[in-house]
């Protein structure tokens, strides 16, 4: 009896007890499918995505017809006698059977006025439930996000509050049969939230909430700002749960890119300093205003990471960028653990550095695996940049490594590839003279990198540490 009562026990402790053991937080990968259109090294296709740092894929963008009805917006490249990219990302379940796929409908480009017309016509709303179903049906995928940005604005109605609630209630009770999930993307601030939800109805009928914290700052406000300043995505967050959405289901949204500027004085580079208009654009997003992150990490800029908004920004000449690095993703991933929040989210993968041209691949999003408790092995976190001038702020170093140079990746992009120098195999190397330095030899080339400030590379773990933990030749 005390045997069998043993065994039951550690049964229950290896399979688990629904309610009593803490469930895995949602990473969900949002993912602009128009970057296989991107020049160079910023195209990106389903075999650029790694399965395993995503809970779910969410694949954008779809839309919807006149009537209602769920459709494609770029046939070739969803669709098998196209490109198949439906298909070639259904099929990395095959490598991770736990991963998600959920097809998104809306989007900033798609508006908001056929989606008021829709939510507000009962045949309208039936015809968009039949048709996303069969689609997601058809394809394999594991539920819908609802992205209509947004109700009661952009040409849409009063009424529309009202009527999403009943789209949504609709589509759940469409979906609950075939177990499928149903999550939305929300714009973030109180204003906005104000004007387009009812917080606590829509929440009963959702698996989860995208909160897109960030886009909070741009060129039009004419002077330089950040993209998520963690008080403005904290304060978004907090009201979002003190309207009544469970904490459970809210996703913080962590975006990738950064929104650059023309500054008005290049002299008067500090945070609030006046502008002109959105910076330069990327050679690979190619938007003025925008830049990916993978963009960002090359530019050598000067970096300074900014107390006050725990965020970086970075500029050269008269071009300024804030934008999210691997020390800031850090601290809102805090966010999510300190308000239990059912996980977090980024716009987009592909403006990750996914092929590693600044150091490790996807530092972002590995960083946000991290934050979650996910192994995810390689490189790190820390430094807010590369170098300290320009406007103040503070850095914090943490003992793990960080590129070298300006703007990115926890302490900016990498120093650059293309010597062969001391690289005849593999892996991560001493400076031969800096102890705050090392390189990494990959493929026979070589790129430098830089500790974070007051830190040296030990060259036995690997890792950048305190100078007590290092013993330094030099």
């Amino acid at each position: 009896m005390k045997l069998s009562f043993a065994c039951l026990v550690l049964s229950l402790i290896c399979l688990g007890i629904p309610g009593q053991v803490a469930s895995k937080k949602l990473i969900n990968c949002y993912w602009g499918t128009w970057a296989n259109y991107r020049p160079g090294e910023g195209k990106f296709e389903p075999s650029n995505i790694d399965p395993f740092l995503c809970t779910h894929i969410s694949y954008t963008f779809f839309g919807i017809g006149d009537s209602g009805e769920f459709r494609s917006l770029d046939t070739w490249l969803d669709m098998d006698d196209g490109l198949g990219f439906i298909s070639k990302t259904i099929a990395l379940k095959q490598q991770n059977p736990n991963l998600k796929v959920l097809a998104v409908v809306g989007g900033w480009n798609e508006g908001s006025a056929k989606y008021s017309s829709m939510a507000a016509d009962p045949g309208k709303r039936a015809t968009f439930i039949s048709t996303t179903l069969a689609f997601i049906q058809q394809h394999g995928f594991d539920g819908l996000d609802l992205d209509w940005e947004y109700p009661a604005q952009r040409g849409g109605a009063a009424a529309d509050k009202a009527n999403f609630v009943t789209l949504l209630r609709e589509i759940k009770q469409a979906f609950d049969p075939h177990g499928l999930e149903l999550g939305i993307a929300v714009g973030a601030s109180e204003a906005t939230a104000q004007q387009s939800y009812d917080i606590p109805a829509i929440s009963q009928h959702l698996t989860f909430i995208n909160v897109m914290t960030y886009d909070f700052h741009m060129a039009l406000d004419g002077y330089l700002g950040f993209n998520a300043p963690l008080p403005e995505v904290e304060a978004s967050i907090d009201y979002w749960l003190r309207q009544g959405a469970p904490a459970e289901k809210l996703i913080l949204g962590i975006g990738f890119y950064g929104h650059s500027y023309q500054m008005a004085d290049s002299s008067q580079n500090r945070p609030g300093a006046a502008c002109i208009g959105p910076g330069a654009a990327g050679p690979w997003t190619r938007e003025n205003g925008f830049m990916g992150y993978h963009e960002i990490c090359q530019n050598n800029w000067q970096t300074v990471f900014d107390a006050e908004s725990q965020s970086p920004y970075a500029f050269q000449g008269n071009q300024w960028i804030g934008y999210d690095n691997v020390q800031s993703i850090e601290i809102k991933m805090k966010l999510v653990d300190s308000r239990n929040l059912g996980g977090a989210m980024t716009w987009s993968i592909e403006t990750d550095d996914f092929r590693g041209l600044c150091g490790e691949t996807y530092p972002l999003l590995k960083t946000m695996n991290r934050g979650v408790g996910e192994n995810v092995g390689g490189g790190g976190s820390g430094g807010g940049g590369g170098g300290s001038g320009g406007g103040g702020g503070s850095v914090t170093p943490t003992p793990t490594p960080t590129p070298e140079g300006g703007g990115g990746g926890g302490g900016g992009g990498g120093g650059g590839g293309g010597s062969n120098e001391n690289c005849s195999k593999d892996g991560y190397f001493l400076h031969e003279s800096d102890c705050n330095k090392y390189y990494q030899c990959a493929g026979g080339i070589r790129y430098d990198f830089q500790c974070g400030e007051g830190l040296y590379f030990d060259n036995t773990s690997k890792i950048c540490n305190f100078p007590s933990e290092v013993n330094c030749p030099y």
